[in-house]
């Protein structure tokens, strides 16, 4: 009788072990962990092959590619940090991509409607974003919690470029893309009605890049008509939409970052340094004799990362090709120069 009893017994204890060793073997690898910098390369047009380049401290190519198993796309136009979360908007592909950071996991995607050309995203809070287009005067309103668009967009003058939070609203450059279609307009968006409350005509033509100044001035980044009208900056105040002052350039500009006191400019020559105070322009800070290369180079995107101490600059070389990174120490000196992909255009460093 005891014999019998303890016959289930075994067969149970049999059963539990045979469960843990299946349970072992089910477990799967751990995910990647991406920490240090990288470098978004945006890619050419209809050809899918923007990418991001881990480059410290260590070097990987394409780890989307790696972690996904898919390619970025085409034209990776902009990207933004959001604590944990990396938000990339693709032009070519209509598509705005959610990563999980610091594995690179995507979390999901959204799709813009045909005819739409995304450019910029900006997330105003936990249930509302806006992603800007080039080609169809719209801002697309969007869930980045759901991954949903809201209707209906708003209804904005081309061609949208740059997105910039200040003072309570949401500031759109509207410039030139389809000659001789063109625009000097820098329009002012209220994101508690999703509407434009008015346009700021801006003196010289194909505004760009946007950047709030600490004193709370927006400076806007006019690129000129790449012709016979040359780039300009012009501060606006947040408030009321008037032109406190404009400097005029010798070149266009393509990007603003602030590092301390002073701006520093993408310009056609190379980066260049702004002084807001004295209006003071250096085009010669790190140009492209500086950093020895030739004038057909196209340089692309610039950061200066704190924690290195170096500047990093984004160089295309002539397009189409393997791009690289220059590092250059403060002194200006070149530390080394760093292949990465195609188009290499904007930075991040994680966490």
């Amino acid at each position: 009788m005891n014999r019998l009893l303890g016959f289930p017994w075994l067969v149970f204890a049999l059963f539990q072990v045979a469960c843990k060793k299946v349970e072992k073997n089910s477990k799967s690898a751990p995910l990647p962990a991406y920490r240090g910098l990288f470098v978004l390369n945006e890619g050419q047009w209809t050809l899918s092959n923007a990418s991001i380049d881990w480059i410290d401290p260590a070097y990987q190519a394409d780890i989307f590619q790696a972690t996904v198993g898919e390619r970025l796309g085409d034209v990776a136009n902009h990207w933004v940090r959001d604590q944990d979360t990396l938000w990339i908007v693709m032009n070519g592909d209509r598509l705005l991509r959610k990563i999980q950071l610091p594995t690179f996991q995507q979390i999901g995607t959204l799709s813009f409607p045909l005819g739409s050309s995304p450019r910029e995203f900006l997330r105003l809070s936990s249930e509302r974003a806006y992603v800007n287009s080039l080609l169809d005067a719209k801002i697309y309103r969007l869930n980045p919690a759901t991954l949903t668009l809201l209707s209906p967009p708003i209804t904005v003058e081309n061609y949208m470029e740059s997105l910039l939070p200040a003072q309570g609203r949401v500031w759109v450059s509207c410039g030139n893309y389809a000659y001789p279609a063109r625009n000097n307009k820098l329009a002012c968006i209220d994101p508690e009605r999703d509407s434009v409350l008015f346009y700021v005509t801006l003196p010289v033509e194909n505004p760009g890049p946007l950047l709030q100044l600490p004193n709370g001035d927006i400076l806007v980044g006019c690129r000129g008509n790449y012709a016979d009208q040359k780039g300009l900056l012009a501060h606006i105040d947040p408030h009321t939409g008037q032109i406190l002052r404009t400097v005029p350039l010798i070149t266009s500009v393509f990007q603003l970052s602030q590092y301390g006191d002073a701006v520093y400019m993408l310009t056609d020559s190379g980066i260049t340094r702004y002084d807001p105070t004295s209006n003071q322009v250096d085009y010669g800070f790190l140009s492209k004799g500086r950093l020895g290369l030739p004038a057909e180079h196209l340089l692309y995107g610039f950061m200066f990362d704190s924690t290195s101490q170096r500047w990093l600059i984004a160089n295309a070389r002539v397009g189409g090709v393997q791009g690289e990174v220059i590092w250059v120490r403060p002194d200006k000196t070149i530390e080394k120069r760093q292949d990465v992909g195609v188009f290499p255009a904007k930075f991040l460093r994680y966490p």
